[in-house]
């Protein structure tokens, strides 16, 4: 027997060697194939092999200690599994052999996880479910699911409005009260039932935001902007109020829309309807011959539009080839193209892009998809609308409020873009990049250049994403000191709060704004509703490009670049897929700088127009690959 010193000594000895070993706490991160990686706290990735990667999910955090091999590589060996955030998620139901699995609908998650008999509960090959982790597979690398719900096989009617509806949890119902009240602001409103407010639309909108009213005078147009009022009837914190928040904005999924407001509210008492008395905030402003902005002034008023008209009319009336006997719309469009001109010279204005619509049959399937080009009328809501919310930025300012900004170019790619400026734009080599006036020269500069290089795309592939602040920031996107939105309160909660700030100014009283975490967990829902527009599209997108024969040669432009390939997108329906460098014949070698991807023989660069065939398509994984047609 060991005496106590002999002990004290093995156990101080064993202290030693694990206090020697390089250990660390880290996330497990997927791959395509079955091994992983674990990105240590100290930033360091260190491979994890197959074998210890069946016993984890991508997402955990473990306790690993890191082994170098004799190359100088980092294999890690799992210790201790810390947090294990996978709960509840969706998939598909798949038979292997005699076993029975759900193919979890996650990124970068490659494994199938067992359904046991018990669990199985009728469900056939190929149904989507709703399941939960039962059994972790840290301990023996056998994991288990609990099925929670059968939501449908892939010929139910909708399926995948339901499926996607269940996998972002989108909320379903709303609560029982959820009724509106009296107009607050009933007594105090401004009447402005006499000026002879259009509207100007798709045609199927419904929930209709915005009037719009204009009228030439010596200094150039008065410009109304009537917006609708839902906050007038929306007490913060009723159950109404919390239920929008809980949603942040309106979901528009093909064949299926999740309102941030009840219909009855949206499209019914609150919105613009023709020819209704309506409660709207309107922001009054006077346009110069020039385009600027001045004398703006918001007030709560009532107002009556006189008419719900279409893009495509207001478009056509505008070149005479329609009467609609709206005598404000000559004006209206005046002012929007000074206003534009302004924006051009001042500003920045954003490229252009085509809307695709999708026509559903029966089963809720793409029949057909329409590209949709902005037409002036377009335009001349878009001009309206960013005055309106200019204005509101400017207004408010240094009072407390709600602002949209834009950071900016990223700084991890600083010296990427510096040098494609000393190469393609020498002259602004000293620009400050971090600042609004260098950002805006460099713009200008890439969209008048002569450069063979797309500057305008590359630099835009290396901007920060937008975010909402609590105070005034620069808009670089747009060239703006500061930026805001309210035009959209029965779609947007980020809007409906900017009104209320509104009001709050006009009361001489300070808002109730969100704290950081409530911001943050707006922004949060706000982007999970974005990624459930977008993987539901990509879902029907790819079933409609499933039943064109693999042949078909399409014509495509490259929108994206990397070490691996390029992102193409269809000219004709707007569908995005993946050319794999490894299948043109010659090596190609990735430019980090101009995002080109080229040998000797051939360039792929952003906005390269090149033609296409499938090779790969999966619609459930929204997996699909291109070959490159010579």
């Amino acid at each position: 027997m060991f005496d106590k010193n002999a002990l004290q000594q093995l156990n101080q000895l064993k202290s030693k060697i694990i206090e020697s070993k390089d250990q660390g706490e880290g996330e497990v991160r997927g791959s395509q194939r079955r091994f992983g990686f674990v990105r240590l706290d100290d930033g360091r990735d260190v491979f994890l092999a197959p074998d210890d990667m069946q016993r984890v999910f991508p997402g955990d955090r473990v306790k690993i200690t890191v082994i170098t091999d004799d190359k100088g590589k980092f294999k890690a060996e799992l210790e201790k599994l810390l947090e294990s955030p996978l709960d509840c998620f969706t998939g598909r139901y798949v038979v292997r052999g005699q076993g029975h699995f759900i193919e979890p609908d996650l990124p970068r998650f490659n494994k199938l996880l067992f359904i046991p008999p018990s669990q199985r509960k009728k469900c056939s090959e190929g149904d989507f479910l709703y399941c939960q982790v039962a059994q972790h597979p840290f301990k023996d690398g056998k994991s288990q699911v609990k099925v929670l719900e059968n939501i449908g096989s892939p010929d139910t009617v909708g399926i995948e409005g339901k499926y996607i509806q269940r996998k972002f949890k989108l909320p379903r119902d709303w609560p029982k009260d959820c009724s509106i009240g009296d107009d607050i602001r009933a007594d105090t409103r401004k009447d402005l039932l006499d000026i002879p407010f259009v509207t100007i639309d798709a045609a199927e909108t419904r929930d209709i935001d915005d009037a719009l009213w204009a009228q030439a005078n010596d200094n150039g147009w008065t410009l109304h902007i009537a917006v609708a009022d839902p906050g007038a009837f929306i007490t913060p914190d009723s159950p109404l109020d919390i239920a929008a928040k809980q949603r942040a904005n309106t979901v528009y999924l093909p064949g299926f829309t999740q309102t941030m407001l009840p219909n009855p509210v949206s499209q019914g008492s609150c919105s613009l309807m023709a020819n209704e008395d309506r409660a709207a905030i309107v922001c009054s402003v006077q346009v110069s011959a020039d385009g600027e902005i001045s004398d703006i002034q918001f007030s709560e008023a009532r107002i009556r539009s006189r008419a719900k008209l279409t893009y495509n009319d207001v478009h056509a009336h505008l070149h005479g080839e329609m009467d609609l006997n709206q005598d404000g719309l000559k004006d209206l469009y005046a002012a929007s193209l000074a206003l534009r001109k302004y924006r051009s010279e001042h500003h920045i204005i954003m490229p252009e892009q085509p809307d695709f619509h999708f026509q559903l049959n029966e089963q809720r399937k793409i029949e057909s998809i329409t590209k949709v080009e902005r037409n002036d009328a377009h335009r001349l809501v878009e001009e309206c609308m960013l005055a309106a919310n200019r204005s509101a930025a400017i207004w408010l300012a240094d009072s407390p409020a709600v602002y949209i900004c834009h950071a900016g170019l990223r700084e991890d790619r600083y010296d990427n873009i510096r040098a494609v400026i000393n190469k393609e734009i020498p002259s602004l080599a000293d620009c400050d990049l971090s600042a609004l006036p260098g950002y805006k020269a460099l713009i200008k500069a890439s969209d008048s250049s002569e450069s063979s290089l797309p500057l305008r795309s590359i630099f835009a592939r290396m901007l920060q994403p937008g975010d909402i602040s609590l105070t005034p920031k620069p808009h670089f996107g747009l060239g703006l000191e500061r930026y805001t939105t309210f035009t959209s309160p029965l779609r947007k909660y980020s809007d409906l709060l900017v009104q209320r700030c509104i009001r709050a100014k006009l009361d001489e009283e300070s808002p109730s704004l969100p704290i950081d975490t409530e911001l943050t967990k707006l922004q949060e829902t706000i982007r999970n509703g974005r990624q459930a527009s977008k993987q539901m599209e990509q879902w029907l997108q790819y079933q409609y490009l499933a039943s064109n024969t693999s042949d078909t040669v399409y014509e495509a432009r490259i929108a994206h670049v990397n070490g691996g390939g390029f992102t193409v997108e269809l000219l004709d329906n707007g569908i995005s897929g993946f050319v794999e460098a490894r299948t043109i014949p010659e090596k190609l070698s990735f430019d980090a700088n101009t995002l080109r991807l080229f040998n000797d023989k051939s360039v792929f660069q952003l906005d390269q127009l090149v033609k296409v065939k499938t090779s790969e398509l999966d619609d459930f994984q929204r997996k699909l690959i291109f070959l490159l047609v010579p």
